[in-house]
């Protein structure tokens, strides 16, 4: 999936080459290769095993030197892909580095993202030691390619020494907040109900990945329905550490869960791995101040086709308006659209983020916070609006404490 790899965009101008750098490092015709300018029209993505990094996901972006009209919305899909990039690779010409480069450099530096520059075509122009030296004042890392002459192995053990340098150690070993809850031979209980929304014969991805984390840290995984819960505990031999529930049931696991176990939701463990926990519980506590006709911004990360009781479309508002003792105005934006005058929301409430790394989740918590928009997700946003919230962050004690101090604010 390509939400766990770490992601590389390729930036430059337009036909400066990026679809052939994509090309010589995947070995696929991926991308469109042409002499005319503006062929690649929107964000192309491959992925590929990268060892020692493992799954990596290449986008080869569209020119950001388009003037025309159909340009300027291939621009702007092209900066998105800043917000999810891990590492940018600038491709340039040799004697060629000047406004639309700086800006590439500037973009990813806003977003402190790594920038390795690549200089290109050097079969048909070898840089000088002059341009060499200007670029390096931008950036320490660069490599040189022709997709002539370049040995493929050269280029990509000398990308993968520069990754491994650059990028933090998280992103090597899987950021996991589990790892600090469960130990190897714990057991945890995992709540999955069938509802309507569930997907049939399947379950969905954030149950999916804490199950196999907790494979991973050598614990006991125990599945069941919300209407096994009790059943479940009755059964077990030994006291689960800690049981964990999709937030839509949170309420009833709640109110049977003993007080000596630990319990959280899967979206509230994605709060901690995917984004910052400790700013999202931050931003749960404007929650505590809604009223009638303040506006909430509901924001989903993929895009699908709504059931009849969809949880951003119909249960989380209808959440919303009897905690508020009103009807406050909402909003839902889902796939991309991340992108309006956050500034007008009481509070923005997002999804996990399944879809979405932790970059690209990261950028859009900062996005709300410098609109002074507060942030928090779905499954801390219930959790509060339920009446559970303190139970749902005990096990993550700095978000707890920031909620808290949040809510003396006032």
């Amino acid at each position: 999936m390509k939400a766990l790899t770490v992601q590389i965009g390729i930036f430059g101008r337009t036909n400066v080459g990026k679809s052939s750098l994509m090309n010589f490092i995947t070995i696929q015709n991926t991308s469109i290769v042409s002499e005319i300018a503006g062929t690649t029209t929107d964000v192309v993505f491959k992925q590929m095993e990268l060892n020692p990094l493992g799954p990596i996901t290449l986008f080869d972006t569209a020119g950001i030197d388009d003037n025309s009209h159909l340009g300027s919305a291939r621009i702007e899909k092209t900066n998105r892909a800043f917000d999810s990039s891990d590492i940018v690779l600038l491709l340039c010409e040799a004697g060629k580095f000047a406004e639309f480069e700086e800006n590439i450099v500037e973009q990813a530096g806003k977003r402190k993202t790594p920038v390795i520059i690549v200089v290109g075509k050097t079969d048909l122009k070898a840089p000088d030691d002059v341009f060499i030296a200007k670029i390096k004042e931008r950036s320490k890392h660069v490599l040189f390619f022709s997709s002539v002459k370049s040995d493929r192995d050269d280029f990509l053990n000398a990308l993968k020494k520069i990754m491994l340098e650059v990028l933090p150690d998280n992103y090597i070993e899987n950021y996991l907040s589990l790892r600090n809850i469960v130990k190897k031979d714990d057991t945890v209980i995992l709540i999955m109900p069938i509802d309507k929304g569930a997907p049939k014969g399947k379950i969905i991805m954030p149950q999916i990945q804490t199950t196999r984390h907790i494979l991973d840290l050598n614990a006991c995984a125990y599945t069941v329905q919300d209407t096994q819960y009790q059943t479940a505990l009755n059964s077990l031999k030994v006291k689960p550490v800690i049981a964990i529930t999709d937030s839509q049931a949170v309420k009833r696991v709640a109110a049977v869960t003993p007080p000596d176990v630990k319990l959280t939701t899967f979206s509230t463990i994605y709060a901690a791995d995917k984004a910052d926990i400790v700013e999202m519980a931050r931003g749960a506590a404007a929650l505590q101040t809604l009223k009638p006709e303040d506006k909430v911004l509901i924001s989903e990360a993929c895009t699908h086709h709504a059931s009849e009781d969809d949880i951003g479309r119909v249960k989380l508002p209808r959440w919303i308006n009897e905690f508020a003792g009103g009807r406050v105005e909402t909003k839902y934006v889902h796939g991309q659209d991340f992108t309006e005058d956050l500034s007008k929301y009481k509070v923005v409430i997002h999804c996990g983020g399944c879809t979405l790394n932790r970059k690209g989740m990261l950028a859009r918590l900062n996005k709300a916070l410098e609109k002074g928009a507060p942030m928090t997700n779905y499954g801390i946003a219930i959790s509060v609006m339920h009446g559970v919230i303190e139970k749902v962050l005990e096990v993550f004690p700095q978000a707890l404490k920031a909620y808290k101090e949040e809510l003396k604010k006032g």
